[in-house]
This record gives C-alpha cells, structure tokens and sequence, in this order.
C-alpha cells in the first residue's frame, strides 16, 4: 500500500504479509490482474467494450467475491480487501474498476440479505461466472430513491415488473440485477435475471466499458421467492448495501488519483522548458506537493474506514471518504492535465482518460451534495 516511494510502515507490513499468509485474496494476484488491465485500458476506453478474458481471469482468480462467504464461491475477506482490489484496478483503467466494485455492490445485497436457496443460486453465479448490478437509478431521478416508479404488480405467486432503470453499470453484460421496484405495500428489493429485459446501451464521457445502460421493463415476470429481504423493505436493502460499499468505491477513486501523480510526476521529469526540467519549478512542485498530501490523507481515510466497516456501521465515514476522495482525484487529475500541458488535453492522451473517469467519484453511488447531507445529518 505504500505510494511513489514511501516506506510502508510497520503496520502495513505486517498487513500484507498476513494477507499473503493467509491465502485467498493474495496481493500478488490483484497485481497481476491489474497488470493485465493496465495493458488494455485505452482499448477499454476507446471502444467503450469491455474485454471479457480480464473478466474472467477476474473470476479465475476469485476476485468477483471477495466479500463473499467461501461456502459461495467467495474469499470471506472484507471492505479493507476489497479496497484493496478497488484501489490497484482504479489505478488501471476506470471502467473496468467501476464494473467490478458495481458488482460488488449485488455480491453484498445478496449476502447481507439473501436466504439461503437465494445464495446457493444467485450468489453463487456472481461469485464464479456472471456479473451483477444494482438497479436503482431511474429517468426521472436518481438520489430520490424513494420517488422511483418502476411497478412490481402482484400476479398469483409471481410478480410483474413495468417501468424504466437508466444509468445502470454492468447492464450490458450483466446476468444478475438487484432492482428496486414499487409494490403494494412500498419499495421492494427483486433479484431480476437478464432475460426479457430491453437492453440499450449508453456512451459515458468516463468510466468507459463498464457496460452502462438503461433497462426496459415489459411485463417482466419475476416470482415471488426473488425478493431480496422482505417485500415493502426494499429501501432498507439499498441503503444497508450503498453505505459500505461507498468506502471500496472511495478506493477506486483513491486509484485514479494515484494514477494521475505518478503520470504528472514521471512526464515532469522529462519535459524541459527554459533549459530545465519542468519539476524544478517551485510552482508546479508546490502543486504535486499539494496533491500528494491529499492523496496521502485521503489514503488514510479510506483504509480506516474500511476497518471500521468490517465490524460496524460506517453509514457517515463512508460519505466522507466518497466525498473527500471526489475532491482529491479532480485535484489530482487537474494538476495532470496543467502538468502536461497542451499535450494533456488531446484526446489520447494518458492523463485523458483520467480526467474523464475522475468526475464519476462526484454522481455514481449517490452524489457529493447526499454525501453533505448524511455527514451533515449526524452533526
């Protein structure tokens, strides 16, 4: 975990040498698999298409559950792991890691809410063979969860689903998705399956080739023992899954903005202007400096975080590190692009994409204006 140099502490050592010991989500692993992403982001970018081998070497190496109990194919770790994960992959390629810490989010539901039939199946598909999604968002709005209009009508012992999702990661090649649907008796959590659902692709600026789409629902028929928790409780199911998974979401982030200083540090140490390299200029050292604090902090931030969420609620940490990180990553990816120059605003160019992915940290997994309003709730 130790960034551009610095001496891993004590703690960290002895952490990653636990992780290693311990088997299972082994750093080594997650390397390699960012390694492999790495080599193919800009495809990934340019093309808006998501390169399935690197999602199912993600598979192979069991890095699709890492939250999950093991008897479901999962690692049995925790969001400290899978920060972990989130944080090596952002560094990568922004969709690629969006998608996986998205299908987490559905690896989560269904193992905080799950009855056990619903695990042995659908958990046990996400964590070796399909992609999983969240399905909360709508046309006419997203942070008001509460005033969704997706209908779930009662139909003998099944259920019939009408309505629209929009902004969905994963929709495009995703085979499970926990989606919110309005019932009788209030808002309820449904495990959908992909077939029968009208798929329609969307182009995002960022975060290219996670598969972002809008969903149509027509009469889709899903029965009754696909509802994830209780009927009428669906809220309760998206909030208790937001919260913490806001935290491994933080980390991606925390990823794009390392990403961005190592590629504005390594281009300053070879551009010359008046006869010297461009890091010796007190301006723009003062500028990396400052990105670097940041990062550092917001690093920090982050992995206590995820410690706490592993053993209690985080609801209010997990706003502020999702907030926080926000911040930093545009900072950072800012700096990258004045850094670079004219060269950094061409289209190719590798502080490009970062840019464009780091304005993801702000909307995705509700806004940085909610993430005010949860922190400013508890005060």
């Amino acid at each position: 975990m130790a960034f551009l140099g610095y001496s891993k502490t004590t703690k960290e050592l002895i952490f990653i040498k636990n992780l290693t010991i311990n088997g299972g989500l082994m750093i080594g692993e997650i390397k390699e698999l960012a390694s492999d992403v790495s080599k193919k982001a800009s495809k990934i970018d340019a093309e808006n298409e998501m390169d399935f081998d690197l999602l199912n070497l993600a598979f192979k190496k069991k890095l699709m559950g890492v939250n999950a109990d093991e008897e479901y194919g999962g690692l049995g770790k925790g969001y400290v792991e899978l920060c972990i994960l989130a944080e090596e992959l952002g560094k990568a390629s922004g969709g690629f890691a969006h998608s996986v810490v998205v299908h987490h989010m559905a690896v989560d539901a269904l193992r905080m809410f799950g009855n056990e039939e619903q695990k042995e199946n659908f958990l046990k598909r996400l964590t070796t063979k399909e992609v999983g999604t969240l399905a909360i968002t709508e046309p006419k709005g997203g942070s008001d969860v509460a005033a969704l209009e997706l209908k779930a009508e009662k139909k003998g012992d099944n259920f019939i689903l009408n309505g629209r999702k929009t902004l969905i990661t994963n929709a495009v090649f995703g085979g499970i998705f926990i989606t919110l649907a309005k019932t009788e008796n209030g808002i309820t959590a449904f495990i959908v399956e992909k077939g029968g659902l009208e798929i329609n692709k969307l182009e995002p600026s960022g975060v290219r080739g996670s598969g972002l789409a809008s969903i149509g629902f027509k009469d889709v028929e899903v029965p009754k023992e696909n509802i994830l928790g209780k009927e009428g409780k669906g809220m309760k199911v998206a909030l208790a899954t937001l919260a913490p998974n806001r935290i491994p979401f933080a980390a991606m982030g925390l990823g794009f903005a390392e990403r961005c200083l190592e590629l504005a540090v390594k281009y300053a140490k070879t551009r010359e202007a008046f006869g010297r390299k461009i890091i010796e200029f007190q301006g723009l050292q003062f500028m990396l400096a400052d990105v670097t604090a940041e990062i550092e902090a917001a690093k920090r931030l982050i992995y206590y975080s995820a410690e706490v969420a592993d053993n209690e609620d985080a609801t209010v940490l997990g706003a502020k590190c999702k907030l926080f990180i926000a911040k930093v990553a545009k900072k950072a990816a800012d700096v990258a692009v004045e850094v670079y120059g004219g060269h950094g605003i061409l289209r190719n160019s590798p502080v490009d994409r970062a840019y464009r992915d780091a304005k993801i940290l702000d909307i995705a997994e509700g806004t940085s204006e909610i993430m005010k309003f949860v922190i400013a709730r508890q005060l």
